[in-house]
């Protein structure tokens, strides 16, 4: 007869990295970097990731590699014996993708607390990179330390090629601070299906003169879809072609922000602030 009633693990807490999910080599290296990053600053914490994209889950199955979504992600830590998850999402704006967390983490809080259902602690959702008011300076930065053009006549086009979900206001407001940051204007945000877009991007290029231009993925984690819709050459439509027939010479930025330390280290940023304000990850 099986006596006592168990003993729970030692936990020190979680952090779930949320992504929407790439196949592509670049991508998955940003977010094994990033783990290990967490993994550093929290040696004792457990680091796991999930992918938003069911698409991409289901291509990464028929590689026989199985990524959860985020509710799997999340419940497989509570199942564990993690009290304290932090969840981080690798998200720029606090778009439609970072608000479908929110029904999640909220059902399961429901949940937390010494005579809850579960009886775990509670699960904390981190920022995005775009949150409070001094992100947007914090960001605006360190992108300018990463592209800032060397000539006058040159531009940086930084392209989300996915649609923000709504947060294109996110978007609009980054534009203003890095026009008050990088004078002249060259540092450029565009939309693939949103605002501002093309046609917008072009008409500040023929106002500031630029000549050339360097297409920029504004996404973390790059995946096919932002190569395809910068430079495909299947794509007649996409940007860089677009440009050359207005007579631009462009060049295409290989690298997703989330490959650069700066921008790794102000997510690193969001997920202390969020743990210390519940005293998480100690």
């Amino acid at each position: 007869m099986m006596k006592g009633h168990g003993k729970k693990i030692e936990s020190h807490g979680a952090v779930l990295l949320v992504s929407i999910g790439t196949t592509q080599t670049e991508g998955r290296a940003v977010i094994d970097s990033c783990v290990k990053k967490i993994q550093t600053s929290y040696p004792k914490a457990e680091v796991a990731y999930s992918f938003t994209s069911e698409p991409v889950r289901l291509v990464l199955r028929e590689q026989n590699e199985y990524i959860q979504g985020p509710l799997a992600a999340i419940t497989s830590l509570l199942d564990k014996g993690h009290s304290q998850v932090v969840v981080q999402p690798l998200f720029i704006t606090s778009g439609a993708r970072y608000h479908e967390l929110y029904p999640i983490i909220t059902t399961l809080n429901e949940l937390a607390g010494a005579h809850g259902a579960v009886g775990f602690d509670g699960i904390l959702i981190s920022s995005s990179l775009l949150m409070n008011p001094e992100d947007y300076v914090e960001t605006a930065k360190a992108i300018e330390s990463i592209y800032s053009p060397k000539a006058k006549d040159e531009a940086v086009v930084l392209v989300s090629p996915t649609a923000e979900g709504g947060a294109e206001p996110a978007l609009c407001q980054l534009q203003m601070i890095l026009d008050d940051i990088c004078q002249g204007g060259q540092i450029i945000i565009g939309t693939v299906n949103g605002y501002p877009d093309f046609e917008k991007v072009k008409n500040r290029l023929s106002h500031i003169g630029a000549k050339k231009v360097k297409l920029v993925p504004l996404t973390i984690v790059p995946g096919i879809h932002a190569w395809i819709e910068l430079s495909g050459d299947a794509n007649n439509q996409s940007w860089q072609k677009r440009l050359e027939s207005i007579g631009c010479s462009v060049t295409v930025e290989t690298k997703g922000l989330g490959e650069y330390d700066q921008i790794m280290e102000l997510f690193m940023d969001r997920l202390k602030r969020t743990a210390e304000s519940h005293n998480f990850l100690k």
